[in-house]
């Protein structure tokens, strides 16, 4: 597996799918909290340097779908894989090594959003309000995420030999994911009373009346859980900084990853290899 990661850490050095994602999250690292500053100076309104600091979470799980599915799309399209099973690479270091190169990546492109962010946006907008503890508890959370994203994409890509596919797949299951745990979203804010107009005998009167949508408690706790245990509702509410199970965000990333790569795992071993 040593000899694996090694190569693969290698490519890197010359993958420009990596060199473009790590300049955009450096590059969004400095216009978020410079953004922000200059809206503060032109309308007088207070931007501490909370509201984007997560910023990174909206990006990642794109990013890491147009990474996965190319770094190891072209693998299986170069015939590296087969080769090195060949050789006599056992297929578990084969997964794990592009399991692990992915989440390196991953967190490369976090700590490449956060250092500029944190270094530009102290000076500009001054430093938390949050807690420590909510801060530590939101960076674990977003790191978690980035690797559980990485899991996800690293099992699509090492079990579909067509890198064009997998692409599209890994892209299209990013923004769904986003729009998920966006509608979650909408279904867990929807008021419990909605304002109407009601013909009465004095004309027309405002009534709250029940609002169909509202969720009753049993379905309350089953979309929350849905929208905390999916990546896409996590990244809604790193966003948001509005997280109702803080403490049990990263534990439910790390369930996604286990599940990921143990399937993963499995189905490489019986894989046919073109």
């Amino acid at each position: 597996m040593t000899k694996v990661l090694s190569a693969n850490f290698m490519r890197l050095k010359k993958d420009k799918v990596f060199w473009i994602g790590l300049v955009f999250m450096f590059a969004a690292g400095i216009f978020f909290p410079v953004m922000r500053y200059m809206d503060m100076k032109q309308t007088g309104t207070i931007n501490p340097i909370d509201n984007a600091f997560l910023g990174c979470v909206l990006f990642i799980g794109i990013i890491m779908a147009v990474f996965c599915s190319l770094f190891i799309g072209t693998e299986y399209s170069d015939g590296t894989i087969r080769n090195k099973v060949i050789v006599g690479q056992n297929r578990n270091s084969i997964y794990l090594a592009n399991f692990v190169t992915c989440v390196v990546v991953s967190l490369i492109m976090c700590i490449a959003f956060f250092v500029p962010y944190l270094c530009i946006g102290i000076p500009l907008l001054g430093f938390f309000i949050m807690t420590t503890k909510i801060v530590i508890l939101f960076i674990l959370t977003a790191f978690l995420l980035a690797i559980a994203f990485s899991s996800i994409y690293t099992l699509i890509s090492m079990l579909n030999h067509s890198k064009a596919i997998t692409a599209v797949i890994c892209i299209l299951l990013a923004f769904l994911l986003l729009f998920v745990g966006g509608q979650l979203n909408k279904m867990l804010n929807e008021p419990e009373m909605n304002m109407s107009v009601v013909m009465s005998e004095n004309g027309q009167e405002y009534k709250e009346i029940p609002n169909p949508h509202y969720l009753n408690e049993g379905e309350r706790k089953t979309v929350q859980f849905v929208y905390d245990f999916i990546p896409g509702g996590q990244v809604i509410q790193c966003m948001s900084l509005e997280a109702t199970n803080l403490p049990l965000l990263p534990l439910y990333s790390f369930i996604i990853i286990l599940l990921t790569t143990g399937i993963g795992l499995l189905c490489f071993k019986k894989k046919d290899l073109k």
